[in-house]
């Protein structure tokens, strides 16, 4: 879930516990002046019960003016109207009624009927205005916090988008957030690291490259100086030698192709993948044991072929016995051997120069190459070693080894 996503959660959140809080609140405040006032009618009704009953006018007005309550033409009877309270009297009765959230009392005697307000409810409807007001400059406020937020955290979502495309190898990318805020100084650390890596980075392919080439030449010399010496025992030795030197250089100059070369994307079946492969290597009939479910790939032909291959070649060189299995099913390619367990978990492998214990020839450079090969694309190499057979796998979705 992402920062925008939760922030967003909890301003909805804060905004029904704060909308839920202020109903609450009215309503449980509606309720008590409701009773207050209901009280304060009933006692207002027994003292101008007496000079309505007596027709003293002028009383009657006095005491209305004493109590704060006006003269109001609004009928019990009507349809908008909830009766909340009746008490019949002899000759008439007392009602208490309200009418789109006032509240009245009703007098009757006889033939005559007093209807009344108390100016009181002014004041709680000004005060539940002033709630209310409160309650929307609440909502305003974390309104205007959450907005705030997000546009801090649109800078951070550009920050994190660059750093992406860097980590996926985009090495000329920056950052064109500017400010004086501490996301600004994060971006302009960025762009410094950035550059000092890149730099470096650079300066040790440049370096590599360099090596490469000018080791190239004298091997070369080296070897054509070899075909005029006379067959023995030391030009064996020193011709293996050239070639060694002449294979790891290759290797190292392949490996950083990898590295810099864009990928051509293609689709082709895995049956194509493997075809491909064994193209590649000499091989007997005998040597490869295949077995093809057919799926679609999306990859770099050129570049998963050689992935491929040398995990074949590792195959044909540690196993015990032929033929190895190479076996395509459910978007996995298994390469399956009769051999010995890995003696340390395949992430050490697929380190440079780094190989097996009674690997005397190779370089520790083929599971490296092909590791960098799949992670150039997005897909994974697994390793598992089960009744005598290692089995390593390359998965273009997800795989689980159960």
């Amino acid at each position: 879930m992402s920062i925008r996503t939760k922030i967003t959660l909890l301003f909805l959140t804060s905004l029904l516990l704060m909308s839920g809080m202020t109903y609450w609140v009215q309503t449980q405040t509606a309720q008590k002046n409701r009773t207050i006032l209901t009280e304060r009618y009933l006692r207002a009704a027994k003292t101008l019960l007496s000079p309505i009953i007596k027709g003293d006018s002028r009383k009657l007005e006095a005491k209305l003016d004493e109590l704060g309550m006006q003269r109001v033409e609004i009928r019990k009877d009507t349809q908008a109207a909830s009766i909340l309270y009746r008490q019949p009297l002899s000759y008439g009765e007392i009602v208490i009624f309200a009418v789109q959230g006032n509240i009245y009392l009703s007098l009757a005697y006889l033939d005559e009927t007093l209807t009344l307000y108390d100016t009181l409810q002014q004041e709680s409807r000004q005060e539940q205005h002033i709630t209310y007001l409160f309650f929307a400059l609440d909502i305003g406020l974390l309104l205007l916090i959450y907005l705030l937020v997000l546009t801090i955290l649109s800078p951070l979502k550009h920050l994190s988008r660059t750093m992406k495309h860097f980590s996926h190898g985009d090495l000329d990318v920056r950052s064109k957030l500017t400010g004086k805020d501490e996301i600004a100084e994060l971006s302009e650390s960025f762009n410094l690291m950035a550059k000092r890596l890149q730099h470096a980075l650079n300066a040790k392919e440049e370096l590599l490259r360099e090596v490469g080439h000018e080791l190239k030449t004298p091997i070369a010399k080296g070897k054509f100086a070899l075909e005029g010496i006379n067959e023995s025992h030391s030009k064996t030795v020193i011709k293996e030698a050239f070639n060694d030197l002449d294979t790891l250089t290759s290797a190292i100059l392949h490996q950083k192709r990898i590295d810099e070369e864009k990928m051509y994307i293609e689709k082709f079946k895995a049956s194509t993948l493997i075809t491909r492969t064994l193209s590649k290597l000499t091989l007997n009939e005998e040597d490869v044991h295949i077995v093809i479910e057919d799926f679609e790939i999306s990859a770099d032909l050129h570049y998963m072929s050689m992935a491929l291959k040398n995990l074949v070649e590792n195959a044909l060189k540690y196993t015990h016995t032929l033929p190895i299995e190479i076996r395509a099913s459910d978007t996995c390619i298994h390469i399956i051997s009769c051999a010995e367990a890995l003696d340390r978990p395949l992430a050490y492998y697929t380190q440079p120069f780094t190989r097996a214990a009674n690997d005397k020839k190779g370089y520790g450079l083929g599971l490296n190459i092909t590791q960098k090969i799949l992670d150039r694309h997005g897909f994974s190499l697994h390793y598992t070693h089960s009744d005598g057979r290692n089995d390593f796998v390359i998965c273009f979705e997800h795989y689980s080894s159960n």
